[in-house]
């Protein structure tokens, strides 16, 4: 377990912030709602979807792989194949990145969990593991106080999930379709120059 009794000291959980970006917005709005769920939703959406495609080419991959091992002693397959099996690695790793679990957060200098961070959120499994369970329970609580707190904690966790969207799954996973493309195309030009210099 984490000690972070010299961190608690300067921690008074009492100290709640008086004013968010979101004061002005009016409370009780459907639409507010409306929007947030619709949100929250798209991101989850597209978090399934970038792990599902990966998936898909985790299987592909491991199988081209295994089959370009299989037939690679073949003299005319030889660099077709040597190029295929080398660009399938490259998006299985690419694509196990995609599914690779992050744990990352917020720290100080020291190690530990950085609660003074614009990206520290209680309400997220990677960050609250990091506090004890009274810290989190006393964080949950302030943020129910006022809708405009409900708000930023939602919001907050919106963008978190979006950024991990964009500079981990979405540009890994392109990595990988782009690595097998080029496999694809080489193996193939490589098989037509073989062809045509040996005919």
């Amino acid at each position: 377990m984490i000690d972070n009794s010299h961190e608690m000291a300067h921690y008074d959980p009492n100290e709640a912030e008086h004013h968010t970006i979101f004061e002005k917005v009016p409370p009780d709005r459907t639409s507010v709602d409306n929007i947030l769920r619709l949100n929250y939703s798209n991101q989850l959406r597209l978090t399934l979807m970038a792990d599902t495609k990966a998936n898909i080419m985790i299987t592909v991959s491991s199988i081209v792989f295994s089959i370009t091992l299989a037939n690679i002693n073949k003299d005319l397959l030889f660099y077709p194949l040597a190029i295929l099996g080398l660009c399938s690695v490259i998006a299985l790793v690419c694509a196990i990145i995609v599914i690779m679990p992050s744990i990352a957060y917020p720290k100080t200098k020291s190690g530990h969990i950085d609660r003074n961070s614009e990206i520290f959120n209680p309400l997220f499994f990677g960050h609250f593991a990091h506090i004890p369970i009274r810290e989190y329970k006393e964080e949950y609580a302030k943020r129910l106080m006022s809708d405009e707190f409900i708000m930023d904690a939602l919001t907050s966790d919106i963008y978190g999930i979006g950024r991990v969207i964009a500079t981990n799954k979405f540009k890994y996973l392109r990595y990988s379709y782009i690595s097998f493309l080029i496999g694809l195309f080489g193996a193939v030009i490589s098989f037509a120059g073989q062809i045509l210099l040996f005919s």
